[in-house]
């Protein structure tokens, strides 16, 4: 046995010491582990506002005993701290009840993907600093009717994520990132619009912080002008963006998770028409720039791209091991964790509503109605168990194709399902949002809407 020590363990160290801890005492067990340090710079009025540095790691444990998980989670990575975190999770098993199809996975190799590279190697703390000072200088002198930026700055971070299980699985991986955002407010004749845009990247030599910084104010310049919104039902044209928020705010009625427990409009409904046939949904996990990219999932599940909807029809659910195993079937690598306290849960990776074969001329061709360009509200206004939504919204009215002017505050009422069903074209380029979803600007035959 290793010798008690309050020495902190590395997390790999951890999870070895761990994993024979619970072989000695015939423990089944699972261990998860991550590390994450992080830069966040934030810039007003030409200052750095907030500098903030992080760093946190720890292991989370999944002990089975009688067919029910115990779960818990150190931080503190001294043998004596993981003894008892060990002691925590068999203990905790004893106090809930068995779960159907619980149980520990050998899975294969995960693919090769380079999610770390040599993306910060070498950037000073000064260089990240300097990234959020020029976004914020960008946007306050990109045009005289920018009254402030007040939402900017920069972030980075560094993680290390593993797992492994008594059943011999051992995972590990390193990835990271960077990205600017910012928010300007704009004001011209009593009005004050803001739009965000943001940069995602991989590689900090990428980053551009004067052309977001510069489409960040157009898109508020653009708002200028706004007058009342009608109320009624029109045809409209969704921006990419909106609609992969609203994706964003639905994705949990295709999760096996969700399925089961009743509360997803698509239960039993498994290759069902459920959209229009232009409409192809995937996730994809292995995207080298997705957000939420990854090798393999929170139980070691190897990460391969799925199909939820193909061509209308829906295709598949997400799982994790244990949802797959109740609906008999197998995981399709999507079990989360929200942070080491969190259970194990399903969710997406990178959604991705696929591009079609229609250009941005031609999707807006003699349509007088709705340019759906955002909405916000989502916590209240939107009920992934029916697919309602009432949403606050942003955007333009469109007469004969063309942009008449911006629309003052109104809502957006409908269905998901329905939305996806009435789509009637698809345009052929795709736009990401910060929720890790990327889809095209659709049409669609029909939207509810409501001027103030």
């Amino acid at each position: 046995m290793t010798e008690m020590t309050d020495t902190q363990l590395s997390l790999e160290g951890a999870r070895a010491y761990l994993l024979d801890r619970a072989r000695e005492r015939g423990v089944t067990l699972e261990v998860y582990g991550e590390r994450r340090t992080a830069t966040e710079v934030e810039a007003f009025g030409g200052e750095v506002s907030e500098f903030k540095l992080s760093a946190r790691q720890g292991v989370a444990l999944r002990a089975l005993v009688g067919g029910a998980w115990g779960h818990s989670f150190t931080e503190n990575l001294s043998t004596p701290a993981l003894d008892r975190a060990l002691d925590s999770a068999v203990e905790n098993a004893g106090l809930v009840a068995p779960e159907p199809g619980a149980g520990l996975h050998h899975w294969p190799a995960p693919p090769a993907l380079d999610l770390y590279g040599e993306g910060l190697s070498g950037v000073t703390v000064e260089q990240k600093v300097q990234v959020a000072l020029d976004l914020d200088r960008a946007a306050r002198e990109a045009d005289p009717r920018v009254v402030s930026v007040p939402y900017g700055g920069y972030q980075d971070a560094d993680m290390q994520g593993l797992v492994g299980n008594t059943e011999g699985l051992d995972r590990e991986a390193r990835q990271l990132y960077a990205l600017h955002y910012t928010a300007p407010l704009v004001s011209e004749d009593g009005q004050n619009k803001m739009k965000p845009d943001w940069q995602f990247t991989r590689e900090f030599t990428e980053l551009d912080p004067t052309r977001t910084a510069r489409a960040a104010v157009e898109k508020s310049l653009a708002l200028l002008g706004a007058k009342p919104a009608p109320s009624g039902t029109f045809p409209a044209l969704i921006g990419g963006e909106c609609l992969g928020e609203l994706l964003a705010l639905f994705s949990g009625i295709f999760s096996g998770k969700m399925v089961e427990e009743g509360k997803s409009p698509l239960a039993g409904r498994l290759g069902e028409q459920v959209a229009s046939p232009l409409v192809t949904l995937t996730d994809d996990p292995t995207l080298v720039r997705g957000l939420n990219s990854r090798a393999f999932d929170a139980e070691g599940c190897p990460s391969v791209p799925l199909t939820l909807i193909a061509g209308g029809r829906l295709a598949a659910f997400m799982h994790n091991a244990q949802t797959a195993a109740r609906a008999g079937t197998v995981s399709t690598g999507h079990a989360s964790r929200q942070g080491l306290q969190g259970t194990v849960g399903v969710a997406p990776s990178n959604l991705r509503l696929e591009a079609g074969g229609t250009d941005a001329a031609a999707l807006a061709a003699g349509l007088t109605g709705l340019h759906l360009t955002g909405v916000s509200g989502g916590h209240a206004g939107a009920n992934p168990i029916t697919g309602d939504f009432s949403l606050q919204a942003e955007g333009f009215w469109l007469e004969n194709g063309e942009t008449a002017h911006p629309l003052d505050v109104f809502t957006v009422a409908g269905n998901i399902l329905d939305l996806l069903a009435g789509i009637e074209a698809v345009g052929s380029h795709l736009h990401e949002t910060m929720y890790a979803v990327s889809a095209p600007d659709v049409r669609v035959g029909a939207l509810a809407m409501g001027g103030a």
